[in-house]
């Protein structure tokens, strides 16, 4: 049920970031083109760029954590659990822990910068640091899906098919 739900969630998550990726490509596009063909200065468009870059990159860790797509060294032999399974479970703490950084003071921080204003946009710094918490936020449920699952001895869904 729970890796249904995380199934569901990831789908969502990877349309959002597939038009946030193409509003970022057609941002840059406007700047270039509006600078060196057309003699038109955009300053919202960096701006643009920026708030949908922090939200891609911050949002698609969280996608890479449920795909186990971040880099990661194999220097023990999968058959050694008596080793490997504390040091994934390790892995789990230290999830835990950039979790609560990325939600607790990520969300201080969006709150505190809510004041400030991204003037060629109108839009409240908020918005920006507003991506910490959200993918702080989706990991969470991530790392607990990868816990129950590690705890009950299954395979993550995302590496079945490298284990068949």
């Amino acid at each position: 049920m729970l890796v249904r739900f995380c199934d569901a969630v990831t789908r969502l998550v990877e349309i959002l970031l597939s038009i946030g990726f193409f509003l970022l490509i057609v941002t840059v596009a406007y700047q270039v083109i509006g600078r060196a063909l057309l003699s038109l200065p955009a300053i919202w468009t960096l701006d643009l760029a920026q708030l949908l870059f922090t939200w891609l990159i911050f949002v698609g860790a969280a996608v890479a954590l449920r795909r186990h797509a971040h880099y990661s060294v194999d220097i023990l032999p999968e058959r050694w659990t008596v080793i490997t399974r504390p040091l994934a479970a390790l892995g789990i703490v230290a999830a835990a822990v950039v979790i609560y950084v990325l939600v607790i003071p990520g969300w201080q921080l969006a709150s505190l910068r809510s004041t400030a204003v991204i003037p060629s946009l109108g839009l409240s710094m908020f918005w920006l640091f507003l991506a910490l918490p959200v993918s702080g936020a989706l990991m969470a449920l991530y790392t607990i899906e990868h816990a129950v699952i590690f705890a009950t001895g299954g395979v993550p869904p995302e590496t079945e098919a490298e284990t068949e």
